[in-house]
Order: C-alpha cells, then sequence, then structure tokens
C-alpha cells in the first residue's frame, strides 16, 4: 500500500455468544484473528500510528507516559520492523503522513524550545525542517504526496494558523482563509497535489471543512451551516465528514463539483462520515440507538448499510469496499458483502481498534496489552 509474521488465534467464541444477532443478511463472522505487537521504541510504553502508505509502511509516535505525551516520530516498515525519526534537537516530534515513497511528515520541536516546526523525514530518516510563514513560530505538515507537495498549518507574524502547502522544491505558500476568519488547516492532498482539503473557521469563530485549487483559492464546502467537521478527502477531492443540524452531526459527502450529498441517517441521531474511497464508498457510523454507536458502510447513492447492531464504528475503507474499525471491544473489517472478520486483540488485551486500511490488504490500528498499554498492532495483508 516479505517476510510472513505469524498470527495467532484468540478465543472469543465466549464474549461473541452473548452478543445479540446480527441484522438480517449480514454474514456471521470468521473467527478472530490477533494482531502484531509494533511495539515502542526503547524506554516507551504507548505507540500509535497515524497514517500507513499502499505498500504498508506506518508512521506516528511512540511515547513514555498516559496520557500520549512526550512524541517521539516513529516509523514502521512493511514488515513491523520499528525505528526513531531524528528531531530538530527538541524533545518531542510526530510523524502525521507518508508517501508512496516511504517520505514522511510531521512536526518537530526546533532545540531546546518548544517552537514547533513542520519537517520531513526521507525515506532514509533524514530529517528536514520545512520553512515556516515569516513571522511565525509554529507549523505542522499533516500530508505529503509522492511527488512531494506537502500541506499543513503555520502561524504567521498576524499571530493566527493559515493553512499551508509546500511545493516539492521547498517553498511554503499560505493557502487563502475564510472572510474574517482566524484559522486554517490543510489536511489532505490528492495524489495528483493539485486539490486540498481542510478547516477554516468563519468570522464567527466557525469550523467550516473548506477545499482549496491548485491557485489556492478556497471554497466553503458548507456555508450557512452551523458547523461542519471533516475526515477524510479520496483522490478525487471528495470530502466526507459531519455537518451540524438542529444539535446533531449528520454525515455527509462532499462532492468534487461542491454539492453536499446527505447520508441516509435517522433524523433525529447523530453520525458521522470517516472515510471515503475513490467510487465514494463511505465508512462512519452513529447512534441507530440511544447510547449505541453502531458501525455502518454508505454506497455511492448514500444508501445506509448497517454492519453490525453492535457498539462499534467505521474508521476506514479501501478500494474494494471493505471497511475496518471497531465492534465491541474489538478491532473487526466487514468485506464489501457484509462478511465480519473479528480482528481480536494483543494477548491479555481488552480493546483494540483498526484504524487504516493500506491497498495491499494492511491493516493498522492500536490494542491494548495485558498490562493496558495501548500499542501499535498491525494485521499484515493476506
Amino acid at each position: 500500500m516479505s517476510i510472513k509474521r505469524s498470527t495467532r488465534l484468540l478465543a472469543l467464541a465466549g464474549s461473541f455468544a452473548a452478543l445479540p444477532l446480527m441484522l438480517p443478511g449480514v454474514a456471521a463472522a470468521d473467527p478472530a484473528t490477533a494482531p502484531v505487537d509494533l511495539g515502542t521504541l526503547p524506554g516507551d510504553q504507548f505507540s500509535t500510528v497515524n497514517a500507513i502508505n499502499d505498500s504498508g509502511v506506518m508512521v506516528g509516535s511512540s511515547t513514555p507516559l498516559e496520557p500520549q505525551i512526550k512524541h517521539h516520530a516513529t516509523k514502521w516498515d512493511a514488515r513491523g520492523v520499528i525505528s526513531a525519526l531524528p528531531g530538530l534537537g527538541g524533545e518531542q516530534s510526530e510523524a502525521k503522513g507518508v508517501n508512496g515513497h516511504g517520505v514522511a511528515v510531521g512536526w518537530a520541536h526546533k532545540d531546546a524550545t518548544w517552537n514547533q516546526k513542520a519537517v520531513k523525514w526521507a525515506s532514509d530518516g533524514a530529517v528536514t525542517e520545512l520553512p515556516s510563514l515569516p513571522g511565525g513560530d509554529y507549523a505542522n505538515a499533516n500530508a505529503i504526496t509522492d511527488t512531494g507537495v506537502i500541506v499543513g498549518a503555520g502561524s504567521g507574524s498576524d499571530g493566527k494558523t493559515h493553512a499551508l502547502r509546500w511545493n516539492p522544491d521547498g517553498t511554503v505558500v499560505e493557502l487563502s482563509g475564510l472572510p474574517g476568519g482566524g484559522y486554517g488547516s490543510a489536511q489532505w492532498v490528492t495524489r495528483d497535489g493539485r486539490t486540498v482539503g481542510g478547516t477554516a473557521t468563519d468570522s464567527a469563530g466557525r469550523n467550516h471543512v473548506v477545499r482549496w485549487n491548485s491557485t489556492g483559492a478556497i471554497t466553503d464546502l458548507s456555508p450557512g451551516a452551523e458547523q461542519s467537521t471533516g475526515y477524510d478527502m479520496n483522490d478525487n477531492g471528495v470530502i466526507v465528514g459531519s455537518v451540524d443540524s438542529k444539535g446533531n452531526s449528520k454525515p455527509v459527502r462532499w462532492e468534487r463539483d461542491g454539492r453536499t450529498t446527505s447520508l441516509e441517517w435517522p433524523e433525529n441521531n447523530p453520525g458521522w462520515a470517516r472515510a471515503v474511497n475513490n467510487a465514494g464508498v463511505v465508512a462512519g457510523g452513529g447512534y441507530l440507538v440511544f447510547g449505541t454507536t453502531s458501525p455502518t458502510r454508505w454506497n455511492r447513492a448514500g444508501a445506509r448499510t448497517t454492519l453490525s447492531t453492535e457498539r462499534g464504528m467505521g474508521n476506514d475503507v479501501d478500494r474494494a469496499g471493505t471497511v475496518v474499525g471497531q465492534e465491541y471491544e474489538f478491532a473487526a473489517k466487514w468485506d464489501a458483502k457484509g462478511v465480519r472478520t473479528s480482528l481480536g486483540a494483543l494477548p491479555g488485551g481488552t480493546y483494540s481498534t483498526a484504524t487504516h486500511i493500506a491497498a495491499n490488504g494492511t491493516i493498522a490500528g492500536m490494542s491494548y496489552n495485558e498490562l493496558g498499554r495501548s500499542h501499535a498492532v498491525y494485521w499484515p495483508a493476506r
């Protein structure tokens, strides 16, 4: 998105026997398959995967304390081998995105100060500080294309945070904000580097999902809405997320031409669209019954399929329509036909979730271990 890593079966039959039946037409689960522990850097106790590329290379952070503070930028190769990514001399760093060549981006503290700089790590781990806006003392890089276009956010001399794009030659470009707004952040970029998605605030300080074209011009995708939140963008520039309506969040998909497609959801219940593939299939979930979120998939037309009646969420979806996420207390995946595979947890762990699925089928996520510490984990592609 090798060396084959072994997997272990986790006996969950007793737990699943007490669970409610699936919805009519949804296939029964396959046996649970335990994840591989990606571990931590020496001296740390917790780790997190933030991004995965098409071949299964992962990046994120390793931390010594709970909650997750004192981040140390971390990379795992497609076989799950961990390595530390160097910083800029400061105490903390974190990797947020990785491209198909294994080049990662994120942030690092500069020297002994807490000034946060956007950085790029070459495939061999060499770190480069990305330029900031004049007068700015904060920057963060969120995503990078295979051609080297990077997007993120950073402060300027006006004290505001602006959405940024770094061109392949290293120059930084400030992207437009909404009229009267004080904040912007570029979170995603299409593979061709021409379309950028993210968040910006309006003059009232409300968050809106926005999109920028290749010239940096901004489009508000939810004008007039109370607030909107974006979670993912596909290679066509289609963004999914939620719009606040009558006090509830409603799942939506913003099409390439700017239209908003409301995804099927009960009017009085909150729901969220969390990921979208290039065909427009969406993963997410929300409250179908009081107090319980249900994992969900929406087709291109916006029609909903409830993947489980158990508590859970769909976190990512691949090109084939396979959704990964969580059901009850454990990571799970559902294929395009709705067949569920329970993904289990680390030995002694009581909770896990799947957060990413790569083009090659590698799944990444998190699991508690026997000590109750959250570790980055993965399920190798088969």
